[in-house]
């Protein structure tokens, strides 16, 4: 059992709104992470990218323009947790969108970025 319920809200400098972390999925070993940007501009971008090898351990995969707006209809960002799982890439990157997660997903995954890239959000202007 989790003590926050599995769940935990954030806010921040690219989510003043908030966002999300499915805190019952993240290692102990990511608590605390710092890395390099690697921006898509699409889930289907980050999955190219990722089967691609363009994401490395370190990395911070972003992917932006997948929330309600921007998706739209902010389809669920399951492949590219599934494909970094696949690559060894799990518990050594993490992934940031203003898109959603299924309750499948794993790892230091964090969606529900508000505002989203498409209304304007911070997370449109990072860059890698």
């Amino acid at each position: 059992n989790s003590k926050d319920g599995g769940l935990a809200v954030l806010y921040g400098n690219l989510a003043e709104k908030g966002c999300i972390v499915k805190t019952a999925g993240v290692d102990e070993s990511q608590w605390v992470f710092t890395g390099r940007a690697r921006v898509f501009e699409s889930q289907d971008d980050a999955v190219e990218g990722i089967l691609g090898d363009k994401v490395v351990a370190g990395d911070v995969v972003v992917i932006r323009y997948e929330g309600p707006k921007g998706g739209p209809g902010m389809q669920e960002m399951l492949y590219p947790t599934s494909y970094l799982k696949s690559k060894g890439l799990g518990k050594t990157c993490a992934l940031f969108t203003d898109g959603r997660f299924s309750g499948g997903s794993s790892g230091l995954v964090i969606g529900h970025a508000s505002p989203e890239a498409a209304e304007g959000g911070t997370i449109g202007l990072v860059q890698e």
